[in-house]
Parts: C-alpha cells; sequence; structure tokens
C-alpha cells in the first residue's frame, strides 16, 4: 500500500474503530489505546514506512509532536522520521476517534 493522506486518514479510521469497540466509547480509555496502536504500527516502527509517510502526507501534527515532547538525545534522520510518523499516525487516531464519539453523541 502506499500511503497518502487519504489512505492515512483511512487507516486511522480503521483503527479508531476497533478501539471503540474494545472500549465501549470511552474516549479517555480510547485515546490512551489509540497511543498503543500508533506506537505499534508499521508506519512508526520501520524507518522506511515512516519515510514514505513523511514524503507523502501532510506532517504538521507529527512535526508539533516533535517540537513538543523533545529535546531528543541520540537523533538520526531516520529517528526523526519515526518519531514525527507516530506523531502524526497518533493525532490522526485521536481526530478519527473524537469524530465518532462525537458523532454517537450527536445522534
Amino acid at each position: 500500500m502506499t500511503i497518502n493522506d487519504y489512505t492515512l486518514n483511512e487507516y486511522a479510521a480503521d483503527i479508531a474503530d476497533e478501539i471503540l469497540r474494545e472500549c465501549d466509547g470511552d474516549r479517555e480509555t480510547a485515546h490512551d489505546m489509540g497511543y498503543e496502536y500508533a506506537d505499534g504500527s508499521e508506519w512508526a516502527i520501520y524507518y522506511h514506512k515512516a519515510h514514505e509517510l513523511c514524503q507523502n502526507c501532510n506532517t504538521d501534527n507529527g512535526e508539533q509532536f516533535y517540537d513538543d515532547c523533545g529535546p531528543w538525545e541520540d537523533v538520526t534522520y531516520d529517528k526523526i522520521a519515526t518519531i514525527i510518523a507516530y506523531g502524526e499516525l497518533r493525532a490522526r487516531i485521536e481526530q478519527a476517534i473524537d469524530a465518532k464519539i462525537d458523532e454517537a453523541e450527536a445522534a
């Protein structure tokens, strides 16, 4: 699969659906699980996948995560890519969780 903003959003939405099924729609628990899913994602673990995500997707959220959580030790080009990819994916998962919970509450 080639990653782009559309496919990354779909991936995050699928993860959000799975998380919400597991935690019965509790927002705080869902966000905690979002961290775990993002942390274990191939897009945040493997350098080549992280670089692909950074190249093909908007990474504003990931870059903000990088800035907010630094300073980082032993930073390499590969590590920066995985940190940004993780931050971007986590933000999109949390956004999808919030949107799905808000939609369910409005219904």
